[in-house]
């Protein structure tokens, strides 16, 4: 391989990883603009806003930092150490917002990178069968 292809490997792997990684953001968005106002309903709503808006922004820099750097252990320790701060933040006090925090901010960029790194596989078979 020479230093052209390395480089448009990488690019490639950066461009569908921030593809991929930006779909548990919309998630959690979507989940955040219909499940706020019925929660806000049943607690004090000036709880609810910062803590979620906080999260969400912590979701962004943590889903742009799983697209950008390489190694599974490193992601994963990632995705962890945003649910053990949910969980830290969460419960007890607000169990229901915590259950559902911890679940956007782990299953939907789990599977955004088992995506990423199934289609750079695809994509490098393509390649190597067009060669």
């Amino acid at each position: 391989m020479n230093h052209d292809q390395g480089n448009r490997d990488q690019v490639v792997r950066i461009g569908l990883g921030l593809a991929v990684h930006s779909l548990p953001v919309l998630l959690f968005y979507l989940a955040h603009a219909w499940g706020i106002p019925l929660y806000r309903k049943l607690v004090n709503p000036a709880v609810v806003e910062p803590m979620a808006q906080f999260s969400f922004f912590l979701l962004i820099l943590v889903s742009a930092l799983l697209a950008l750097l390489p190694g599974r252990k490193f992601k994963l320790g990632l995705v962890a150490a945003l649910v053990l701060f949910n969980i830290w933040a969460l419960f007890p006090e607000n169990p229901v917002r915590g259950y559902v925090y911890c679940f956007l901010s782990s299953v939907p960029p789990l599977l955004a990178i088992w995506l990423t790194q199934r289609l750079c596989q695809r994509f490098e078979r393509l390649e190597l069968a067009h060669a």
